[in-house]
Order: C-alpha cells, then structure tokens, then sequence
C-alpha cells in the first residue's frame, strides 16, 4: 500500500468512519477489550468523542458527561476520571469534572477544581481518527495530543482506539507525530512497545 499525505488520510477516514452500519457492535468489541486494562488504575485520563468519527468510550466512564446509550456494555470503572480542557495556547489541561459545558470548539469541556498531568495518570485514552501500523496516531490536524505524549514513558501508557476496517492507516508519518504505546480494536490488543 502507497503512503499518503495526513491531509488526505483524514478525508478518507471522516467519510468511511461515518459509513459505519454495525458501530455499537463495533465499539461494544473495542470496549470489552478496553475493560481489563483498567483494572487496578485509579487516575485515568479520557476523552469526550467526537461521535461522528471517534470511538466512544464513554459507556465504561462511570462519571460519562453525556447521556450514553448503555445496553450494549455493562461494565463501569469507577476510576478517577479526567477529561480535557483546551488552553488558548494550545495546551490540554486534564481536569476531574464537577460538571461540563460546551467549549470554544463546540467540544464537552470539564468544570472542576481537581487537575492531574500526564506523568500522574495511570493510564491515558486517547482519541483519533486512525492509526499506523506502527502505532502513530492521525488525529484532527491540532496537535494536541502529539503535545502531550511527548516521552516514551507517557507514550506506553496511553491506548488508542480504532476500527479494523480501517487500520491501518498508510499516512506518512512525521517526525513530531506521537505513538501510542497500546491501539484496540474490535479484534485485538496491539502493543507498539514490548
């Protein structure tokens, strides 16, 4: 398979993801995967998906911000949750939400006073439209997160999320694009690091 550019990538991804007939199954498979790896985590950092394109994870949160459909996962980790915050210098911070309101992207935002960094999460979720074979990310083009997984010890615990359908994804990667140090899909566990 030829590489492509990023650009490129993300369209093809946007309209296939959005395609999806059999999503709930799909993210149900993803899920389940996801549950075992929380065991034992106390603080761990998620997302609020964009559900047009990523995968939800909010059914395991159990302090989700959104009203989610439950009936297909009955499994809630009650960790503690934090959820990012988007900074005017394009930094994230990640804070444990009293509450929630609509961010300066239209993006779920946390409210609350309790902050944690990456290097004190047990575990960071993160979200993306697409993943390499070798465990780059393809996100949306902001660079948010290639900002915060910045180090190998904050890259090996972070996991990402996709369809098999759709990874990999042959993008040319670049050299400030992060890894992941774990990607789930509906099938499998893949560990970019061991």
């Amino acid at each position: 398979m030829n590489p492509i550019a990023k650009k490129d990538a993300r369209e093809i991804l946007k309209t296939n993801i959005a395609k999806l007939t059999d999503r709930e199954e799909l993210e149900a498979g993803i899920l389940k995967r996801l549950f075992p790896l929380l065991q034992g985590k106390s603080k761990i950092i998620t997302y609020v998906p964009d559900l047009r394109f990523e995968v939800d994870v909010l059914p395991v949160v159990e302090s989700s911000p959104l009203p989610r459909p439950t009936g297909f996962i009955e499994l809630r980790h009650s960790a503690k949750w934090y959820f990012p915050k988007i900074e005017t210098d394009k930094g994230l911070r990640f804070i444990r939400p009293f509450t929630f309101e609509k961010g300066a992207y239209g993006m779920w935002e946390p409210l609350g006073d309790e902050e944690i960094s990456v290097e004190e999460a047990d575990l960071i979720l993160v979200p993306a439209l697409g993943y390499h074979q070798n465990g780059y990310r393809l996100g949306r083009g902001g660079g948010y997160y290639d900002r915060i997984l910045t180090s190998e010890s904050i890259q090996k615990k972070s996991i990402g999320f996709s369809f098999s359908k759709f990874f990999p994804v042959p993008f040319l990667y670049e050299e400030h694009d992060a890894k992941v140090g774990k990607m789930i899909t509906e099938f499998q566990i893949l560990s970019f690091f061991d």
